[in-house]
């Protein structure tokens, strides 16, 4: 008996200093030191370890319990950008200009595995946000039955709005191209904020003239992991805490992680660098592909406000894959600004939640 408390003295102990490594984690870059990486990304499942740890610890009235507890009171700083329990409703009279912001990762309109459903609901969660600007990554069209024609009742729909990097082919055929913004008001100067990768993973910006005010509006999307079928099976296997998972497989499902996370990394580093020499006041969406607790969400956000963390209720898991994850996409705007609203919407064809808010400008 004694050895099995020894032990699990031990595997606190070692959580709890994962759990304070985790949450500085996001301070080191993945190009200098990527192990650290692999802490931010467990923040949540560290803390809940830890905090049954305390409970363990606590009930059987040990001095053992200290070394969770500190672990858990020291971090719990970071608990909200994970949780939120007090969501914030847009005054009745605001005071300033309101933008109805949205952000969507669209998975090509579920061109690869969409499995059936109402794709009306997409259209008619529109209709009730009622988006001033709208940023949405993965969005292209590849031309299949289904989301054909879902893209020309989006290009119809909002055929009056100023588009950066979204081109209409045709009346009959029209297409995005990866990472669009769409904007209610005009567009006065557009371009590309970062470009690692011409492809998909890029990000774009719009500088839009709100009556006399300019501002900057900044959609992007991060590195992806891209797993394969078998890296989905493995990962399957990690849940199940299957005996007969290979080792190869583990070894290359972690070096994907470890270019992904150093690929972000590099993108971060490029937007941060654009957006410190912005004039402007900026609005930037994505899907980052990574966690509050990361470097890249950590260096893009620098001082801007996070929506989640002022208006929204709830765990927001915006990634609903495969992968477990908790929340990769975001709304940041500059911190002068106030949020409301902030809300999560599931669409049947995608493996992202919708998000949206209400922003007002003083």
């Amino acid at each position: 008996m004694k050895t099995i408390r020894f032990i699990l003295f031990i595997a606190a102990i070692l959580c709890a200093l994962a759990q304070l490594g985790s949450v500085i984690a996001p301070q080191f870059s993945p190009r200098d030191f990527w192990p650290m990486a692999f802490l931010g990304l467990a923040f949540p499942f560290l803390f809940v370890v830890n905090f049954l740890f305390g409970l363990y610890y606590g009930f059987s009235k040990s001095k053992r319990v200290f070394v969770p507890i500190i672990a858990v009171v020291s971090t719990f700083v970071h608990i909200p950008a994970f949780l939120q329990l007090h969501a914030i409703d847009l005054p009745k009279n605001p005071k300033g200009k309101v933008l109805n912001v949205m952000s969507f990762n669209t998975h090509y309109m579920g061109a690869y595995d969409y499995n059936g459903g109402d794709s009306n609901f997409f259209f008619n969660m529109l209709d009730t946000l009622d988006p001033d600007i709208i940023c949405l990554q993965e969005f292209a069209n590849l031309g299949g039955n289904y989301e054909k024609p879902m893209f020309k009742k989006f290009f119809n729909q909002y055929e009056k709005f100023y588009r950066v990097n979204a081109d209409a082919l045709s009346n009959s055929f029209p297409t995005g191209y990866g990472v669009c913004i769409f904007s209610k008001y005009p567009v006065v100067n557009k371009g590309f904020l970062e470009l690692e990768n011409q492809n998909s993973n890029l990000t774009v910006f719009a500088d839009i003239l709100v009556g006399t005010d300019t501002i900057r509006v900044v959609n992007t999307h991060l590195k992806s992991i891209v797993f394969d079928k078998e890296d989905y099976k493995t990962v399957e296997e990690i849940k199940a805490v299957d005996d007969n998972i290979e080792t190869y497989q583990l070894r290359k499902i972690v070096a994907k992680l470890k270019y992904a996370f150093q690929y972000r990394a590099r993108q971060a580093e490029k937007i941060r660098e654009k957006l410190n020499t912005c004039q402007y006041p900026v609005i930037l969406c994505g899907d980052f592909n990574d966690s509050p607790t990361s470097y890249s969400y950590n260096i893009i956000r620098g001082k801007l406000s996070d929506a989640f963390m002022e208006s929204a209720k709830g765990m927001s898991r915006t990634y609903i894959g495969k992968m477990p994850s908790f929340r990769i996409d975001y709304i940041l705007h500059d911190p002068n600004w106030k949020s409301y609203n902030y809300k999560t919407n599931t669409i049947n064809f995608s493996d992202h939640k919708m998000i949206s808010c209400s922003i007002v400008l003083p």
